[in-house]
């Protein structure tokens, strides 16, 4: 994704909200699925899901994902399952850091993300109520997830966050590479 205002500063922070099965179409939930993600903080929200402005360390709790394990393993703990915006680790100084690994076993299909973005908004589908989709299915809560690379939710307010204004004659690039294998 590109983007270039042309006379004002301009704040920009696209994200792409796609929904992954990795079992495939109309095969139930995502809880099995296990993810690694290479990110040891999280901006907490308050209760409309604005961020607060704080960054947060995630070891030993049920948003730590830093080992791979079933997504579904601790999800109960959280009120509404898992839609917060994770702080990626810098590990290298390479352009794309890696965000994501997300392996299931039945199908044997793994997908691994990498992106020049801060974070990645993991979501769980929580909203979900019996959505029609392909064929007639019916996708509930939980049914997919989405991993959204971006800049930090509401970094507008939060100074303390990367900022994400685009000045004229700048240029917004976003990149995400996906990697399947089977």
């Amino acid at each position: 994704m590109v983007n270039k205002p042309l006379n004002k500063p301009t704040p920009v922070n696209l994200a792409l909200h796609t929904y992954w099965n990795l079992r495939g179409h109309n095969s139930g939930d995502i809880l099995s699925h296990k993810i690694q993600l290479f990110a040891s903080k999280i901006t907490p929200v308050n209760d409309k899901l604005i961020p607060t402005g704080e960054i947060k360390d995630i070891r030993g709790t049920p948003f730590d994902f830093l080992q791979s394990r079933p997504i579904g393993s601790q999800i109960n703990e959280l009120p509404n399952g898992y839609d917060i915006n994770y702080i990626l680790d810098k590990t290298s100084n390479a352009h794309l850091k890696r965000v994501a690994v997300v392996k299931e076993s039945v199908s044997g299909r793994k997908l691994e993300l990498w992106s020049n973005q801060p974070g990645v908004q993991f979501y769980t589908s929580n909203m979900l109520k019996n959505e029609k989709g392909k064929g007639g299915a019916i996708y509930k809560k939980y049914a997919g997830l989405c991993l959204e690379t971006q800049g930090f939710p509401d970094s507008v307010n939060h100074p303390n966050f990367p900022s994400q204004i685009v000045n004229p004659g700048e240029t917004y690039k976003h990149i995400m590479l996906y990697r399947f294998t089977a």
